[in-house]
């Protein structure tokens, strides 16, 4: 159970979030069910324990592990102590997790229960680099994008001189920094990538004024259209993105928490300045593919920011 309670506070969703996604998926979550059932102690249902791994994000592969832990502890083959080793077991290297909840103990829950590195949130990914030939290769991460500074370029802008950067909403709903099209010779903050499991990565906007944030999309919400700002990093899921390869050196940027694509706002026919970025339905369109140009000459973020 406690596994099950980590895995929701990871997931960064309400319980009526939650109940919406796994019936998305297919599988019956009520709210009050998955509350009462992570307040207990007890072995819960494995159709509940399936439908809560899929409507964390997780997949078929995660869910049939997790499934399998359910049966051996119900089976008795397994007590949940023996599935929480303590870290000194954790084989070296261990793979970091995306967010700063007990990470040792969510360490010691993914290995004891035969591998399970569910928390990863994207299984089995196809991985190209960025190779520009210009510092060392995440070590936790290899060949993978790399830790750094990048301009994020949607490809439907056909010169390449848009990147995202902060902007307003151009209706004037809020004054709120969001995530737009802007010229890249200008364009604000800067930019950073940072690796917190294979091909998920969290997108650091470092801003003069206010410092160091990540990039998000507004409220955890599920559904298309919903605009991506900046705040507190946390390692919560709708703030990490699967950067997903289409084409060598191109990528979709997936938020994690719901499995959509960042676009623009408009589609690829959108391609004036200001142009909102906001999570739609994945479609393969150009925009929602983007090169990722790194930035040459600065230093890394430090460890901590």
């Amino acid at each position: 159970m406690a596994a099950l309670r980590e895995l929701r506070e990871w997931s960064a969703l309400t319980y009526r979030q939650l109940a919406a996604k796994a019936e998305a998926s297919g599988h019956v979550l009520p709210a009050s069910t998955v509350a009462a059932a992570l307040g207990r102690g007890t072995l819960p249902r494995a159709d509940l324990v399936e439908a809560l791994v899929f409507a964390c994000g997780l997949d078929a592969e995660a869910a049939a592990r997790w499934l399998t832990v359910r049966e051996d502890l119900a089976a008795g083959r397994v007590s949940e102590q023996r599935a929480t080793p303590a870290p000194a077991e954790v084989p070296d290297p261990a793979p970091p997790l995306p967010t700063g909840r007990r990470p040792r103990r969510l360490i010691a829950i993914a290995v004891g229960v035969a591998g399970l590195l569910i928390a990863i949130g994207v299984i089995g990914a196809v991985r190209y680099g960025t190779d520009d030939g210009d510092g060392d290769e995440n070590a936790a991460f290899p060949n993978r994008v790399r830790d750094g500074f990048y301009l994020i370029k949607p490809t439907h802008i056909g010169d390449g001189s848009l990147c995202l950067g902060e902007g307003r909403e151009r209706n004037g709903r809020t004054d709120r920094p969001i995530a737009v099209q802007r010229p890249c010779g200008d364009v604000v903050p800067d930019t950073y990538l940072v690796a917190v499991a294979p091909d998920v990565y969290l997108i650091k906007w470092r801003n003069p004024v206010d410092g160091v944030g990540c990039l998000r999309v507004d409220d955890a919400i599920l559904v298309p259209g919903a605009l991506l700002s900046p705040g507190d990093c946390t390692g919560a899921a709708h703030e990490r993105f699967l950067i997903e390869p289409v084409d060598p050196g191109v990528f979709r940027l997936r938020p994690v928490h719901s499995g959509l694509c960042v676009g623009i706002l408009g589609g690829p026919h959108e391609t004036t300045v200001k142009a909102e970025a906001a999570q739609a339905l994945c479609s393969g369109s150009a925009d929602q593919r983007f090169r990722l140009e790194p930035v040459k000459g600065r230093k890394p973020l430090p460890a901590g920011q």
